[in-house]
């Protein structure tokens, strides 16, 4: 009787344990996004097939299209939009901006002399199997001419091509 108390003991704990850390999860996310809009751009986390998506269609963020308390629903410009996990979010770049504008703004008494948006442009140009085409050298830009076209990948067999134009 006593092993049988522990055991439901143990098992309410543990389901009330849950029931905590859920709730604190959902206040948390409901305060993370209580300024977010449609279309902000987000910082993806390394390492996750949706972070290589945006790599793949030589994109700095996702587009935020929509969010709930359990999924984010992001464009990462492949031209659909994906439901995922919170998981995959490092940050909401637009959001972190807006705040740091208003911050300066209510500081400074003016506004500051930086926009309060982000740019999706991507200034390094196009990456190849994580390094920027623009930053390769001589050596690197043969290795990774092989590889694309072993890779059939004859768009950036071109850039890489236009690229060791500049060392001749």
């Amino acid at each position: 009787m006593i092993v049988l108390g522990i055991i439901v003991g143990v098992i309410l704990l543990m389901l009330l344990m849950n029931g905590i850390s859920g709730t604190i999860t959902e206040r948390n996310r409901k305060k993370r996004c209580k300024s977010w809009k449609v279309g902000d751009k987000l910082i993806l986390s390394r390492g996750n097939d949706y972070y290589q998506e945006l790599q793949k269609n030589n994109k700095s963020y996702a587009k935020l299209e929509g969010w709930t308390l359990d999924h984010l629903y992001i464009n990462c410009g492949g031209g659909y939009v994906s439901k995922v996990s919170w998981s995959v979010l490092n940050a909401n770049k637009s959001d972190d901006w807006r705040k740091n504008y208003d911050e300066a703004k209510k500081v400074m008494g003016c506004n500051p002399n930086f926009k309060g948006d982000v740019n999706d442009s991507n200034p390094v140009g196009r990456i190849y199997d994580g390094k920027p085409i623009d930053t390769m050298n001589e050596i690197e830009c043969e290795v990774y001419l092989k590889k694309a076209l072993d890779d059939e990948d004859y768009d950036t067999d071109e850039l890489i091509k236009n690229r060791m134009e500049k060392f001749r």
